[in-house]
């Protein structure tokens, strides 16, 4: 057994003390399934195009409570939007100092997971936590699993409209290179509806390791948008995992945006459990230097007339590598499901890579599906017609870039939240971020 698997299998077993009884043996079902599992690597399908040994050829031990000071990063990231609905975790430990829930009706639950278990109320998400099987047999899974002990519990009841942005800031310090194990669970009851912000920032030097678990419910006639921003630092590194349920007459929009780190995984899973339902999973990346982003999604559709589009984008800079690998699966139950699905990528220079992988497996007959995938760089004629208009070369490489980008970043509704990406794209593109 690697030392990366034992060092996850020791903290789960030295940690979570005091907590409720179904918490206690899920942690240990995750364990007991740990010691059966091996680390991915190239041989596995699923991993092929990404060298984990940065991550996985070292032990992470659970990161310490931390001694930065992290307020003016905290502030820096503040949402307007989410005046009085912001939960902030330093090191995944919650920081009541740095959050705020004034802005929460008494109806809508917003907690975080270490003060459900001191209040003897996580009967609220038990029902909810680890019942899906996706990736029963995934490492990073069951390492969450094992290892969690704090992240973010929204529950939304039927018919309730959460008005501000809930927003979740997760800042991470990379004093002892240590690991944290978020799991938010976000569940949208009938009729609900509910926009949240889920952002992962770096604080000082050094690196840290991300272990993120999102499990989201959305029910009958809900509406849920989440984005998600990754800036983690140069040094650290970011593995997610999207669980998505999705029941009759839901919308579910996702926009994953991916900027740090200097490897990252985001999987994200979408199960169609009910008819007329919408899903959008976009994304974003934009890497530089040695960066290295991989992107796996699955769309199931198992019941007829829903639709799913997907769009993700990739800005590769430098000796960057970006992946991406899209599924989407059509049951033979699922007729007349509508589908769309597209990876474009953009290079910008000679050394940057792709691997790009759309795939489709349809069983129904009734179906209108079409996926694809682009490689391509900045076109000379465009470079000329601007800086014939008197921008610099630097200037209208930045602009080409936002162009590009701006088709995802436009499916932000939250205005704050788009606005600083445009001027981040803009800005580190120019070279005078």
């Amino acid at each position: 057994m690697s030392d990366f698997l034992k060092e996850l299998i020791r903290t789960s077993e030295a940690t979570g003390e005091g907590l409720p009884t179904w918490w206690s043996e899920l942690r240990a079902a995750a364990v007991d399934r740990l010691r059966e599992l091996s680390v991915p690597g190239r041989k596995d399908e699923e991993w092929r195009f990404l060298k984990l040994k940065p991550l996985t050829g070292r032990a992470w031990p659970s990161a310490g409570t931390s001694t930065v000071d992290v307020a003016d990063v905290v502030e820096s990231r503040r949402i307007p939007e989410a005046d009085g609905a912001t939960l902030v975790f330093v090191n995944g430990r919650f920081s009541a100092d740095h959050s705020s829930l004034d802005g929460i009706t008494d109806a809508v639950t917003i907690a975080p997971f270490s003060g459900l278990a001191s209040e003897d109320t996580t009967d609220l998400v038990r029902d909810y936590v680890a019942t899906q099987t996706y990736w029963a047999d995934d490492v990073f899974w069951n390492g969450n699993t094992a290892n969690f002990e704090d992240g973010a519990v929204i529950l939304v009841p039927r018919g309730e409209v959460v008005e501000p942005v809930v927003h979740l800031l997760f800042v991470g310090t990379g004093e002892e290179a240590g690991a944290v194990h978020p799991r938010n669970v976000i569940v949208a009851g009938e009729s609900a509806q509910v926009t949240v912000v889920e952002e992962y920032v770096g604080a000082g030097d050094g690196a840290y390791f991300h272990n993120v678990v999102d499990e989201v419910f959305v029910g009958a006639n809900a509406s849920v948008n989440h984005f998600k921003v990754q800036r983690d630092t140069d040094e650290a590194f970011h593995v997610a995992r999207n669980l998505v349920a999705l029941s009759r007459d839901c919308r579910y929009v996702s926009t994953a945006v991916n900027i740090g780190a200097a490897l990252s995984r985001n999987d994200s899973y979408a199960r169609y459990e009910g008819t007329n339902i919408d899903c959008n999973l976009d994304g974003l990346a934009f890497l530089k230097g040695t960066q290295v982003s991989d992107t796996h999604t699955a769309i199931d559709h198992a019941l007829p007339d829903s639709r799913s589009y997907q769009l993700h984008k990739v800005i590769v800079d430098d000796r960057a590598h970006s992946v991406f690998n899209g599924k989407i699966f059509v049951r033979q139950d699922a007729q007349r499901t509508r589908s769309e699905q597209l990876n474009q990528n953009l290079l910008l220079s000679t050394g940057s890579h792709v691997d790009t992988k759309p795939q489709l497996e349809i069983l129904a007959d009734d179906v209108v599906c079409a996926h694809g995938a682009t490689v391509g760089q900045l076109e000379d004629d465009h470079f000329f017609y601007l800086q014939s208009r008197g921008l610099t070369p630097e200037k209208a490489k930045a602009l080409l870039t936002y162009a590009f980008a701006a088709e995802v970043l436009e499916t932000i509704t939250v205005d704050s939240l788009r606005s600083s990406l445009e001027q981040e794209v803009l800005h580190a593109t120019a070279g005078d971020e």
